[in-house]
């Protein structure tokens, strides 16, 4: 991919470019969901956001908050772009492009957790 298309990718404020930055928003979401689990179940982590700390813990409270609770919202904001005006295009993409960044550094954070136990143990 030449660089032109990757900043056309990323300045694209059309309702499909939210709807794909929405899915993976989600997509990123739920792997730092099960990525937290699966680190939190080696008993050499905690969960580093006081907010979500008794929530992870507690299976149904996880999955309101990490899987129904984002779902809802995210259908909700898709039956609203349908008729949104430019500027609100743009600010729904950058919300969600936004959103993008910090759960991929998370799943970075995950990734680079999961190498260290595997160093560690063997």
């Amino acid at each position: 991919m030449k660089i032109s298309a990757v900043s056309a990718y990323w300045h694209d404020d059309t309702a499909l470019a939210a709807k794909r930055r929405l899915f993976l928003l989600l997509m990123l979401d739920l792997t730092d969901w099960i990525c937290t689990l699966a680190l939190l179940k080696t008993g050499l982590f905690k969960e580093a956001n006081p907010l979500m700390r008794g929530v992870i813990s507690n299976t149904a409270a996880g999955f309101f908050v990490k899987v129904a609770m984002p779902l809802a919202l995210i259908l909700f904001a898709l039956t609203k772009l349908k008729d949104a005006d430019r500027r609100q295009l743009l600010l729904s993409n950058n919300i969600a492009l936004f959103g993008v960044a910090v759960y991929f550094l998370l799943d970075l954070y995950h990734i680079a957790c999961f190498a260290a136990i595997y160093m560690i143990a063997h």
